[in-house]
């Protein structure tokens, strides 16, 4: 749900739109919204008198105080029902200790996704699947892996291919370099 926030009128430092979604209450200076919505009218409510009502969408918010409110689909269920759950998708360079601690199940993983990133290199991709581990992860192989972000175009394409190999873009600027 979203409305126009009143308190823009007096102060144009305060942002022009309130989206309240899942008990959250994020303020926004635009709203991009390319799915069906209906209108909520709450005339005894002393602030907001209606609002605008969309269901089953995922709301990004860009690093501009921007949202945009797009269709839900399935992948994106997934993906945040991984984050509730606190598994992390990674990234990390194949034959390095963290790859083979976690080839002797050292952390619980999801299967291992490979791509051939820029300058002939490979990577792997998996999900870690439990928070903690991320955390014990990151201490113990500090810079030997990272965590892949749900906007990199490999993010939703290890749920999508089939397969343990990703196909490349080096077209694509999430398309890796080599790292280290």
């Amino acid at each position: 749900m979203f409305h126009f926030n009143k308190k823009h009128l007096e102060d144009q430092t305060v942002p022009m739109w309130v989206l309240k979604f899942h008990g959250e209450t994020l303020y926004v200076n635009h709203v991009d919204c390319s799915v069906p919505w209906s209108t909520k009218e709450t005339p005894d409510n002393s602030h907001t008198k209606g609002s605008i009502k969309v269901k089953d969408v995922l709301l990004r918010v860009n690093d501009n105080n921007e949202a945009t409110i797009s269709t839900l689909t399935i992948y994106d269920k997934y993906r945040l029902r991984n984050q509730k759950l606190g598994i992390t998708r990674i990234m990390f360079s194949p034959g390095t200790a963290f790859h083979k601690a976690l080839q002797k199940n050292e952390f619980k993983h999801s299967p291992f996704k490979t791509i051939q990133g820029r300058c002939s290199s490979s990577f792997v991709i998996c999900d870690l699947l439990n928070k903690a581990e991320v955390t014990m992860a990151g201490l113990k192989f500090m810079g030997q892996f990272r965590i892949v972000k749900p906007n990199e175009s490999y993010f939703q394409e290890y749920d999508e291919i089939k397969g343990d190999n990703i196909p490349v873009d080096y077209s694509h600027p999430s398309t890796p370099f080599e790292y280290s």
